[in-house]
């Protein structure tokens, strides 16, 4: 696949998101990076929140660090979401 030519849209990501009632200062995790589609809307959401974004894909992880830096506060983690 030509990833130039690659567009990821978000499933029910205004669901999830209503469903989530962002709070301003809430931390949140996201455990499904991926395009960064749901964490780019919890991140503008966050005023003095957090949120830790998970993603077991390399390639993901360092293109989302590119996308969000300017959605900080937000760590990037690559690893599988385990509790």
């Amino acid at each position: 696949m030509n990833k130039q030519n690659f567009h990821h849209i978000s499933v029910l990501k205004k669901e999830a998101i209503d469903f989530l009632k962002i709070k301003p200062e809430g931390i949140y995790v996201d455990a499904t990076l991926g395009q960064c589609g749901h964490t780019i809307e919890i991140a503008n959401l966050l005023q003095q929140g957090f949120l830790y974004s998970f993603d077991q894909d390399v390639e993901a992880c360092t293109n989302a660090k590119k996308t969000l830096s300017p959605h900080l506060p937000i760590e990037i983690i690559h690893s599988i979401f385990r509790i």
